[in-house]
C-alpha cells in the first residue's frame, strides 16, 4: 500500500489549534479537575471577614471550623498552587511540542504563546479587579511570558533553573509565618475608638468580602491585586521549581506514557506522598490546638510546610499519572467513570476556576448573600466543597455535549482568532 504524498514544502501549515480531545494525556486533565478541589478549599477562608485569623491566616473558630481548616492545610494548602503551576508550565510545554510536530517553526510557535499568556493576563487582570483579588492566573501568565525564554532550554539548564526556584519557595513560605502577625497588627488597628476596640469592619489582610458595596470591593481589589502583580517577577520565582518539573514531566514522558515509567512514578508517589503529610504536620497540629507556635518558630514550620507542598504536589501527580494512564485509548479501554468526569472538569479548568469566585463572591460578600461574617471554616468549607460539585456537573454536562467551558471557549478565540470546540 503507497504512503501518502507528502506535502511540498512551500505549502502553507493549517492554522494551529488546541490538541483534539482524543490526543489529549489524561493524567493532566484529571489532576486539574482534582486540583479544583483544593483551590476551592484554600480560597474560601479569605472570604471570610470579621474574624480572627491563626496559622497560615486561617480564620478561627469551632472545634469543627479547627477541623476543617487541618484537613485543609494537610492536603491542600500550598500543595494546590504548585500542581497547578506545574501543570501550566506542562500545558506550555506541549503546545511547544504539537507546534514543532506540526511543523511550525519557532518564531510562529512562540507567538502563539505570547498571544496565549497576553490574554490570559487580560483574564487574570479582570479576574483579580472584579472577582477575587487573590487571583492566580495573573501570576502564570506573568511567569509563564518568562517561561517562553525557558521552555527549549536544555534539561541541564531547567533542573538547575527548578532547583533554584524551589528554594525560593521554601524560603517564600516563611511569609505565611509572619503573616499572622501583620494581620494582628492591622486587626489591632480599630475602625474608630481606642486601640484594643473591636476588629475593623475592613481589613486587606483577610480580603475584600467585608466591603458594604461592590464598587467598594473593586477599589480594595486593585489596591491588593495591583501590588501582587508587580511583585510577581520578583515573587514568581517560586514558581519556577514545580513549572521546570512540568517541563520535564512532558519532555520525558512521565505524563503521556506512565506505563513507561511506572518504577519512577510509584517511587515518587511512595516517598513523595508521606513527606507530603509529615511536612504538613507541625502546621496542622498547630492549627488544631495541640500547642502553640511561638511566633519564631511559626515561620519555620511554614517554610516546612511549602517545602514539603512541592514534594507533595509533584507526589500526587505521579499518583495521579499511575491511575490515569496514558492518553489515547481503545473505545473498549475507556477509563473509569470518575476518571472521566474529574477529566471533564480539568478540560474546563479556567471556567471552574472562574465560576468558584463567581459563587464566593455572590454567598460571602457582605453587599451580597452575606454570609462572609456569619459563617466558619467549616461551613465555608462545605459551600466551597459543593461549588465544585455544582462545576464537575456542570463540566460532565458541556462534555456529554462535546461543549467546552464558556471560558475556554473565550480563550481559544482570543489566542486561535476563530471558535473551536
Amino acid at each position: 500500500m503507497s504512503s501518502a504524498p507528502a506535502l511540498p514544502s512551500s505549502a502553507p501549515l493549517p492554522p494551529p489549534s488546541p490538541t483534539a480531545r482524543a490526543r489529549r494525556s489524561l493524567a493532566p486533565d484529571v489532576a486539574r479537575g482534582l486540583v479544583l478541589l483544593g483551590i476551592a478549599l484554600a480560597n474560601v477562608p479569605f472570604w471570610l471577614y470579621g474574624v480572627e485569623r491563626g496559622v497560615l491566616l486561617k480564620p478561627i473558630g469551632s472545634e469543627s471550623d479547627a477541623v476543617a481548616n487541618a484537613i485543609t492545610a494537610l492536603l491542600f494548602d500550598n500543595r494546590s498552587f504548585p500542581l497547578f503551576a506545574l501543570l501550566f508550565a506542562a500545558g506550555l510545554a506541549q503546545i511547544t511540542a504539537r507546534e514543532a510536530a506540526r511543523g511550525a517553526g519557532w518564531p510562529k510557535a512562540r507567538r502563539l504563546l505570547v498571544r496565549r499568556n497576553l490574554w490570559l493576563l487580560a483574564i487574570g487582570a479582570a479576574h483579580g479587579v472584579l472577582l477575587f483579588f487573590g487571583d492566580i492566573i495573573t501570576t502564570y501568565a506573568i511567569i509563564g511570558l518568562g517561561l517562553i525564554l525557558l521552555v527549549r532550554a536544555s534539561d541541564r539548564v531547567i533542573i538547575v533553573v527548578g532547583w533554584i526556584g524551589a528554594a525560593a519557595l521554601v524560603l517564600m513560605s516563611a511569609a505565611d509565618g509572619v503573616g499572622r502577625l501583620v494581620d494582628d497588627l492591622v486587626a489591632g488597628i480599630p475602625a474608630d475608638g481606642p486601640a484594643g476596640g473591636d476588629l475593623p469592619e475592613f481589613s486587606l489582610i483577610p480580603g475584600t468580602a467585608g466591603a458594604e458595596s461592590y464598587p467598594l470591593a473593586v477599589l480594595f481589589n486593585v489596591l491588593t491585586w495591583l501590588p501582587n502583580a508587580l511583585s510577581t517577577p520578583i515573587v514568581g520565582l517560586g514558581f519556577l521549581g514545580p513549572m521546570s518539573l512540568g517541563i520535564l514531566a512532558v519532555r520525558r514522558g512521565w505524563l503521556d506514557r506512565p506505563d513507561e515509567h511506572r518504577a519512577l512514578l510509584t517511587r515518587a508517589a511512595a516517598i513523595g506522598i508521606p513527606i507530603s503529610l509529615v511536612g504538613a504536620l507541625p502546621v496542622v497540629l498547630a492549627i488544631l490546638g495541640v500547642y502553640e507556635l511561638p511566633p519564631l518558630l511559626e515561620p519555620l514550620a511554614t517554610m516546612l510546610h511549602g517545602a514539603s507542598g512541592l514534594v507533595g504536589a509533584a507526589a500526587g501527580l505521579a499518583l495521579v499519572a499511575l491511575v490515569a494512564g496514558g492518553s489515547t485509548r481503545s473505545a473498549g479501554d475507556r477509563p473509569p467513570l470518575v476518571l472521566r468526569w474529574l477529566a471533564a472538569l480539568g478540560r474546563r479548568s479556567l471556567t471552574g476556576y472562574l465560576l468558584q469566585s463567581v459563587v464566593f463572591m455572590a454567598v460571602f460578600s457582605a453587599w451580597a448573600a452575606g454570609l462572609g461574617d456569619e459563617v466558619g471554616a467549616a461551613v465555608a468549607s462545605l459551600i466551597a466543597l459543593a461549588t465544585w460539585v455544582a462545576t464537575l456537573v456542570l463540566a460532565i454536562v458541556l462534555d456529554a455535549a462535546d461543549r467546552p467551558g464558556p471560558a475556554e471557549w473565550v480563550l481559544r478565540r482570543l489566542v486561535y482568532g476563530r471558535a473551536i470546540r
